[in-house]
């Protein structure tokens, strides 16, 4: 995330996190308070999900001078979240399955941007949305994680590209706007208000989408 001038201070994305192994105890702890899916909650709101709020992770940290971003976790810490992931997902399925009506339910994850990552339920109209929310990479590759977990060799996983939006009237010189056109994996042109405008989507690398058929 580039960022025009740094008021804040922001810890090394380089420095160690410490206590992983305590950090990860406390993952199923976790896994088991998101489990609990309120039906009458999603039947209202029509969308519930789970982000990674994981404590370090999903805090800014600084990468470059003008730069911040979120940090990854260590790679078996992160095949442990898909544990818990998975979890979530089985126990969400179990519960929809309650109800007598279509619904929407995949687990989000981003590679090399694993915080990304979220599990995501929808009922009625917002089911078309999230079929649609993200853009189709079509260039096979293999699925970066394996796990332990007993339901893992049901999922299906289909690659999509992650990223961000980016409006061309956000940008103030010209050598930001090119920047942004070198970028962009895709480019959309509006009318809005009867002024044209443009949005340059970036991609930060991969989202992959998993369920069971």
């Amino acid at each position: 995330m580039p960022v025009k001038e740094l008021s804040m201070k922001f810890t090394s994305i380089y420095k160690k996190v410490r206590g992983m192994k305590r950090r990860a105890r406390k993952l199923p702890l976790w896994g088991n308070y998101q489990k609990e899916l309120n039906l009458e909650s999603l039947l209202n709101r029509k969308k519930h999900y789970v982000k990674l709020w994981i404590n370090p992770f999903y805090n800014l940290y600084q990468i470059g001078k003008d730069k911040v971003g979120k940090k990854n976790p260590p790679f078996k810490f992160r095949k442990q979240v898909l544990y818990q992931l998975i979890e979530i997902y089985l126990a969400w399925q179990e519960k929809l399955s309650q109800l007598d009506e279509p619904y929407y339910l995949k687990i989000w994850l981003g590679d090399p941007e694993f915080i990304d990552s979220q599990v995501v339920t929808a009922l009625g109209s917002e089911i078309k949305y999230y079929e649609q929310i993200f853009i189709n990479n079509p260039v096979p590759k293999s699925f970066p994680y394996s796990n332990l977990h007993p339901s893992f060799v049901f999922f299906t996983w289909e690659r999509y590209v992650n990223g961000y939006y980016v409006w061309e009237s956000d940008l103030e010189t010209e050598e930001e706007i090119e920047d942004i056109q070198r970028r962009a994996f895709e480019v959309n042109e509006y009318v809005i208000n009867g002024k044209q405008e443009k949005s340059y989507f970036i991609s930060t690398g991969d989202m992959w989408l998993g369920y069971i058929r």
